[in-house]
């Protein structure tokens, strides 16, 4: 693995930092901070680049807030400036370089990929029936807290050798307030990708896994044979041992044919492709709200969600539920209405076409 050096010119280089800026305002243009940058960009950019370049820049203090769906979590946040323009300066110099290291099948965060294409992926998988009889379907408990600076920081200089960016990256890798990495900062998913990479060509190199799939700290791995599985999965928490991890107890190993496979928000079969339930109970949740509060509920609020479900919706094959909730349910279409008209827009395709049938597990 090659190290890079000379990347510290081009990280604070005042291209870099105006495009950095650039991509870290989408959709934040209405934040107070956001606004008084735009208001001169070339001065704070440029007290940025001072800052950076004289190695007098150090992450902000975090805030925090807790969230309850999917589960309990605590989200840390930093302040738009410097530190979310720096993480998009870093990301834009490393991430092709730590693409680079990632194995084919890994669909957190990166560009081009994601849970869609993950799911797609694994129905394609589950084509070769023969081999892909049983599944270990593994999580690491506590994945975020419980990933050491220490491992991080070495993994990330096995790929950089410029020792201002390493300085960089040192004081943002040691900026969590607590233990591990911090969930909600901008580099954190790009940092979990990295930290199981080892694993990954572990996995797949001397291992053998032919059919494995990774999305942040969520896997599956498919084979014919349960007891393979089973030395594996002991195997499995020997190496995580070595990165300060363990499984979540829930790991199993089950055959395929019985249940399909639950991954990545559906359920997958060999020939079709479902919702998961807890998904299937978000949505209807979230339904059973607009219909009974569209009027107070902001138009926003009620095409965000809607179209969110409609997004899912495409890529299984749950077309009767589908239309039951969604595409020819008369309170939905009512809602929707209301909200574009507010908004002075069309309504959305997918209400203007509700019989066609959502994407098939074989697309």
């Amino acid at each position: 693995m090659k190290r890079r050096g000379d990347l510290f010119s081009t990280l604070v280089s005042i291209d870099n930092l105006r495009r950095a800026h650039q991509n870290a305002r989408k959709g934040k243009t209405h934040y107070y901070a956001v606004k008084l940058v735009d208001a001169d960009p070339d001065y704070y950019l440029r007290e940025l680049q001072e800052e950076l370049v004289s190695g007098t820049f150090a992450t902000s203090p975090y805030t925090t807030k807790v969230i309850y769906e999917p589960k309990e979590r605590t989200i840390y946040k930093l302040p738009y400036y410097p530190d979310r323009i720096v993480h998009h300066a870093v990301m834009q110099v490393m991430q092709p370089i730590w693409d680079r290291q990632f194995i084919h099948d890994l669909y957190s965060a990166i560009p081009g990929k994601g849970l869609h294409a993950g799911s797609y992926r694994l129905r394609q998988f589950l084509k070769d029936a023969n081999r892909t009889r049983y599944c270990l379907k593994f999580d690491i408990s506590k994945f975020y807290p419980s990933i050491r600076p220490d491992k991080m920081f070495e993994i990330v200089q096995r790929t950089v050798k410029d020792s201002r960016v390493l300085n960089l990256l040192r004081d943002i890798i040691y900026s969590s307030p607590d233990v591990g990495v911090p969930i909600g900062n901008y580099l954190s998913q790009y940092f979990s990708n990295l930290y199981l990479t080892p694993f990954d060509h572990w996995l797949k190199e001397k291992m053998r896994a032919r059919y494995y799939i990774r999305y942040c700290d969520d896997g599956v791995i498919l084979h014919q044979d349960k007891g393979w599985l089973q030395n594996l999965m002991h195997k499995i928490e020997e190496f995580f041992d070595t990165l300060g991890l363990r499984l979540n107890p829930k790991t199993s190993i089950f055959p395929v044919d019985r249940c399909g496979v639950d991954f990545l928000g559906y359920r997958t079969f060999r020939t079709h492709t479902i919702l998961r339930k807890s998904s299937a109970r978000r949505l209807k949740k979230k339904v059973r709200e607009i219909e009974q509060n569209y009027l107070t509920m902001s138009p926003d609020a009620i095409l965000g969600s809607l179209g969110a479900y409609h997004g899912w919706l495409k890529h299984c094959d749950c077309h009767n539920f589908a239309r039951k909730y969604l595409y020819e349910n008369p309170a939905i279409r009512t809602a929707v209405e209301y909200a574009t008209e507010l908004k002075g827009i069309k309504c959305p395709n997918w209400l203007e076409a509700p019989s066609s049938p959502t994407r098939s597990a074989s697309t």
